[in-house]
């Protein structure tokens, strides 16, 4: 049983203890009788002064604290008990026509007051309801103290996995002849269902794809990972088209079971013609920015997203990029929150005037979250951008 909240009922401190404080001997007597047959430790003290040196030696659940006392008064008493952050329930006692000075005594902390002479019944009420308030608050600020240890863990772990998530992305972009190549993934929470990947099969290919899991949180990020470990061991040399074939086969049944899908921009890259193929399954965050500043998209033959239908076709596409031209990959976390910028692959083109490598186009898109305080999804970019001969 690992689980703190598990343990609570047995944590909380029972009520065992009672301190009476009275200068009234005969008081103090009675009090005792009726609670030490009620199975109570009790103990007295027959002033304020008294009762205050005894409680650090002999802590009190209770203390049926007397308003009238010799020396410090019984509101001077309890107003030093609630100083020093006792966790002690008091009872002020008090005559009859005293009313007043009890109700002003809870108003300074007090949790209840019993007049003089004591009645059974009204004893009894008095008494109950107080150690069932005060064992509820102990009950109460132990739950609070395990959810308080649990939230502490649980951001421990997210931190650790976010960690991990973070080390699962390429850490460094390879070496293209012609070509230049860089990506971020930022989660909405610690960890998420968006990621980006790529392989170099060989010196002149390069294999690269970017995901969105549906989601965000731990739930997409236990699957990004299982996504991510199909990637990486079924595209390799395959072109997109029979990749896909691999990667839906290997994915389907794990999709299904889940209730989740994800949708993917694959895409192969020929650094020694320019020649890009890629598949959409279901992405449609994909875009040429010619050198001229023109805008191609790449969506005209999506299929739908991975998870959604077993036997799903995916046609293959192919262009070309020349020199000057970037490849655009992105996920609908960047679109979702600058939704005041419609952000359509003209409006993102038209952000990367006058950058000249792709670490600076992607800084460019970057930048549109710089206001986002809470971003409402994952979000990925990633750019591909073919050199100029003067690059």
């Amino acid at each position: 049983m690992d689980d703190p909240l598990l343990w609570v009922d047995t944590d909380a401190q029972p009520v065992r203890r009672i301190l009476v404080v009275d200068d009234d001997p005969d008081i103090n007597r009675l009090l005792r009788a009726r609670l030490t047959a009620r199975g109570y430790e009790v103990s007295t003290a027959a002033s304020g002064e008294e009762a205050l040196e005894l409680l650090p030696e002999t802590p009190a659940d209770i203390v049926f604290l007397d308003i009238s006392l010799p020396g410090i008064s019984g509101l001077q008493t309890l107003e030093e008990v609630r100083r020093r952050g006792m966790d002690t329930a008091v009872i002020m006692t008090t005559a009859f026509g005293s009313e007043q000075i009890a109700v002003e005594a809870l108003r300074q902390g007090a949790n209840d007051y019993l007049r003089k002479p004591f009645e059974s019944d009204e004893f009894r009420r008095v008494l109950e309801r107080t150690v069932q308030r005060l064992e509820l608050e102990r009950q109460n600020r132990v739950l609070r103290q395990h959810l308080e240890a649990h939230h502490r863990r649980l951001k421990s772990e997210l931190a650790r996995a976010a960690e991990v998530q973070a080390r699962l992305l390429p850490q460094t972009a390879p070496a293209l002849t012609g070509f230049q190549l860089a990506a971020e993934c930022i989660p909405a929470r610690d960890v998420g269902g968006d990621f980006y990947d790529w392989q170099q099969p060989q010196p002149h290919l390069l294999s690269f794809w970017l995901c969105d899991v549906m989601g965000k949180g731990l739930d997409a990020a236990l699957l990004m990972a299982t996504v991510r470990a199909v990637m990486r061991a079924v595209v390799r040399h395959s072109p997109p088209a029979e990749a896909m074939r691999y990667v839906t086969h290997a994915l389907i049944d794990d999709l299904v079971q889940s209730g989740r899908f994800v949708t993917l921009f694959l895409a192969q890259l020929d650094t020694s013609s320019g020649r890009l193929a890629s598949i959409d399954a279901g992405h449609g965050l994909a875009f040429v920015r010619r050198a001229d500043g023109t805008v191609e998209t790449l969506d005209d033959r999506r299929g739908l997203p991975l998870g959604v239908l077993p036997d799903e076709q995916y046609d293959q596409r192919e262009t070309m990029l020349a020199p000057g031209d970037a490849l655009i990959v992105y996920s609908d976390g960047l679109v979702d929150a600058r939704v005041d910028l419609d952000l359509t692959p003209h409006v993102l083109a038209s952000q990367l005037h006058g950058a000249t490598s792709a670490l600076a186009m992607l800084d460019r898109l970057v930048t549109l979250l710089a206001p986002v305080q809470t971003p409402p999804d994952d979000m990925t970019l990633l750019v591909v951008y073919r050199k100029t001969v003067q690059g």
